[in-house]
């Protein structure tokens, strides 16, 4: 009696094996790809995007059955203009990383208050003698 109750557990081990196995692959599967859906008149597409090789395809559903068909890649000459304004955008993005500056120290800082202030004094002063000419 006893070997018989140890098959049921190794068999109820082995399923439980299985399952978790079964899983862990579904949610690689699911981590794999990325998708997207598309509005075509009505009728459920997506794109399906896989995150390891980049690859992109259009899948639609014929007949209660799905299907997937890769999207051509790009002519040469479109890559090429992709790459180009990549190389563009990467010049631009180095040079405003060279011509940032450092933030301005404590005496730039009093500089431009001392010019506020100047500035500020001079324009009141300007105003006080306006007044004093309007009420002559």
């Amino acid at each position: 009696m006893k070997h018989f109750m140890i098959w049921p557990r190794r068999s109820l081990m082995a399923a439980m094996v299985v399952v978790f196995a079964m899983a862990a692959g579904t949610a690689a599967h699911a981590e794999r790809f990325q998708m997207i859906e598309l509005d075509e008149d009505g009728a459920k597409a997506y794109l399906r995007i896989d995150l390891e090789n980049g690859a992109i395809s259009r899948c639609v559903q014929n007949d209660s059955v799905w299907q997937c068909s890769p999207i051509e890649e790009r002519s040469s000459d479109a890559q090429a203009a992709l790459e180009r304004r990549i190389a563009e955008l990467e010049d631009r993005l180095a040079l405003l990383e060279a011509v940032q500056r450092d933030p301005p120290d404590v005496s730039e800082l009093e500089d431009a208050l001392d010019l506020s202030e100047q500035f500020m004094r001079r324009f009141f002063g300007m105003v006080q003698d306006m007044k004093k000419d309007m009420a002559q």
